[in-house]
């Protein structure tokens, strides 16, 4: 489910395609199908999103947060 202030994001891990439109799904990636578990970047993009999906974080920061730690990692991803 798409949540207002993300933009739907295809995310590639291990050839697999993965969309990502929520905090939620972000979180869920970083935490399962990340290639980096550490660092500063890591941590504030899971933080970040763990904010966004209590509220007390913008939609939009979580999403920045999280594409910060896409190109740290060196994830690939593109806009849906």
């Amino acid at each position: 489910m798409s949540v207002p202030g993300w933009q739907a994001l295809i995310v590639e891990r291990n050839r697999t395609c993965h969309t990502v439109s929520s905090a939620e799904q972000a979180l869920d990636m970083l935490f399962t199908n990340w290639p980096v578990a550490s660092g500063s970047v890591f941590i504030s993009a899971m933080q970040a999103c763990a904010g966004a999906m209590t509220g007390a974080v913008a939609q939009g920061e979580a999403q920045s947060s999280f594409l910060v730690a896409a190109l740290d990692a060196r994830v690939v991803f593109r806009t849906a």
